[in-house]
């Protein structure tokens, strides 16, 4: 189980953070390098969903992001979030390595059922268009597909 409480720099070697910052230094006039240090200060459970998704984005603390987007699902027993783009989310979701997305099988398997189940994506009419629907539903079905290879 990993630690949400650690910050982003624990998880790192001495020498990954030193690069962290060596880039940020040397590129300091550009967002990502200075986010990507100041990320590090921050705890896993402290990232915004923004953040989150920016990591799988940039391919930054990936699999931990992965882990942090499905705790955050599972606790809120939904994938729809109002302070974030819901479709990106299960987009990034369903871009990650099927070992990675296993891992975490029985909290994705929830919300998926949820997903069906509930028709929750049928309740989505306020801000998802019958397209984004069957776009969402095709996030989900990769993600069904990826977690039932392994």
């Amino acid at each position: 189980m990993i630690n949400r409480k650690m910050t982003l720099k624990e998880f790192l070697a001495k020498e990954e953070y030193e690069g962290v910052i060596q880039n940020a230094i040397q590129y300091s006039d550009m967002a990502l390098p200075v986010w990507h240090l100041e990320i590090t200060r921050e705890c896993l459970c402290e990232l915004s969903n923004f953040d989150l998704i920016r990591c799988i984005r940039q391919d930054v603390f990936k699999d931990l992001a992965t882990f942090e987007i499905i705790e955050r699902i599972d606790e809120q027993n939904t994938p729809f979030y109002a302070d974030i783009d819901s479709m990106e989310m299960m987009e990034k979701l369903s871009s990650i390595s099927p070992e990675m997305l296993s891992a975490h099988k029985s909290k994705l398997d929830r919300m998926i059922e949820n997903v069906e189940k509930n028709n929750l994506i049928d309740f989505a009419d306020v801000w998802m268009f019958d397209e984004q629907k069957e776009t969402y539903q095709g996030y989900i079905n990769i993600i069904k597909n990826k977690i039932k290879q392994n």
